[in-house]
């Protein structure tokens, strides 16, 4: 009887123990891949692209559209793009059934994209798919029909927008543009517009040495973008709304500098008025409605979450320039405690404010987290960096830096991940400004 009993509870127990083990494989498996971009620290993925299945037709666009996603690739830093020959894996093509995913799960690796093509119109069909190796499921399929050569960094954009989207829960890096400022000449600047994996870039600006467009800001909506136009007596607000040629309004002031949109899309703007610079509200006629910020000193650089509620500024009543905050229309609380600080940008999820500062020579780019008081220099290396701006979700910073020589545009992560240069054509680019793109 006590032999029975044993075996009996032995089956009981085992049958227990592969009920637990069964049920932990199928949690496994059910859980969704995913990284927490907003967290602290930075976490990464190993992802490989397998080579592209196409015929002879179609190779040489399945190459380009390779190419066009590894670039757009290269700006997502969570992401480690693993070169398929490193992997002794079978991929036999394009679907589950054809790939052996033991060689890529034993290489640490999480995703796997493949990529196939068919005859069709014009260059043909290409169906786009990323598996998560772990489980063998299918992260995003995407197919297209009688794709066109024009079309290919659009569909390589669109893949790469699904797949962050479907890793972090955000996918607007793909779906936002960034305004900069481009000199011309000594005394032209112009207001240009690119999307941040460098396509799209367009000129929205066209004074040709009557006047320098600079420092522009985004509505929230993504449809118009107000900056400062220096003339040769005066300073005066544009305001460009999606075509055509910009609005310019005057103001009661000489001095018009650092403009930014309010959700609510009115301007502030900081002016010298009564022989003082501070911040001002602007009404709908865009004239002064209220003042925003008048410590004693100079109010300059005024910057405004996605709410409204949080505002950054610049101000040297200390003795030099510091970032000050004020939260639901209270009083301004300094949050920098030494040194030349400038060009704040709250984060559009009102967590966040990344500003400069003055190293010895040069300027770097520091974060400050509204809820901790922690700072965090995420810029370093050789030369200067200035006027960071937040990605509409919050996590990609952009930035302008001399580190190649010749200022241009740059983009890191609120981490300080290894900053990726985005296209913006010849010539010096500085001042971006990062917004949505229209709905």
């Amino acid at each position: 009887m006590r032999m029975q009993k044993r075996i009996i509870g032995f089956f009981v127990g085992a049958a227990f123990a592969l009920l637990l083990l069964c049920q932990g494989t199928a949690r496994a498996q059910e859980a969704s891949l995913s990284v927490d971009i907003q967290g602290p620290g930075q976490a990464k993925m190993n992802l490989v692209m397998a080579h592209p299945f196409a015929g002879g037709g179609q190779q040489s666009p399945a190459e380009k559209l390779q190419d066009l996603i590894n670039k757009d690739l290269q700006f997502l830093p969570f992401l480690q793009v693993v070169p398929p020959s490193r992997i002794p894996g079978q991929v036999n093509g394009p679907t589950a059934d054809q790939i052996d995913f033991r060689p890529f799960s034993l290489a640490k690796v999480d995703v796997l994209v493949t990529s196939s093509w068919t005859p069709g119109g014009n260059l043909g069909n290409v169906e786009l798919r990323a598996y998560e190796v772990y489980s063998q499921k299918v992260l995003v399929g995407k197919g297209y029909d009688s794709v066109t050569d024009a079309q290919l960094p659009d569909i390589a954009d669109r893949f790469c927008m699904e797949l962050m989207a479907k890793l972090t829960g955000q996918g607007g890096f793909f779906n936002s543009q960034i305004a900069f400022v481009k000199e011309t000449g000594p005394k032209n600047s112009e207001i240009w517009v690119v999307k941040p994996m460098g396509r799209g870039l367009s000129r929205i600006t066209n004074y040709n040495g009557l006047g320098m467009a600079m420092s522009p800001a985004w509505s929230a909506d993504g449809r118009k973008i107000a900056f400062t136009l220096i003339g040769s007596r005066s300073h005066y607000l544009g305001v460009w709304s999606g075509g055509g040629k910009p609005q310019v309004y005057t103001l009661p002031s000489t001095n018009v500098v650092s403009p930014h949109f309010l959700p609510s899309g009115q301007i502030a703007v900081s002016m010298i008025i009564h022989n003082k610079q501070d911040i001002y509200l602007l009404g709908s006629n865009h004239q002064p409605e209220r003042v925003l910020a008048n410590n004693p000193g100079i109010n300059v650089s005024p910057s405004f979450d996605a709410s409204g509620r949080v505002m950054a500024y610049v101000n040297d009543g200390s003795g030099s320039p510091n970032i000050y905050i004020k939260e639901g229309g209270g009083s301004g609380r300094r949050i920098t405690s030494s040194g030349y600080n400038t060009n704040p940008c709250v984060s559009p999820d009102g967590k966040l404010v990344a500003y400069t500062r003055q190293l010895g020579g040069a300027h770097k780019v520091f974060v400050y987290d509204l809820t901790s008081g922690q700072e965090t220099q995420v810029t370093s290396g050789g030369g200067s960096d200035e006027n960071p701006s937040f990605s509409p979700d919050s996590y990609f910073i952009a930035f302008s830096s001399t580190r190649s020589g010749q200022r241009k545009i740059y983009v890191t992560t609120r981490h300080g991940a290894p900053p990726v240069m985005v296209p913006t054509g010849n010539g010096p680019a500085r001042m971006p400004a990062w917004g949505p793109l229209p709905q």
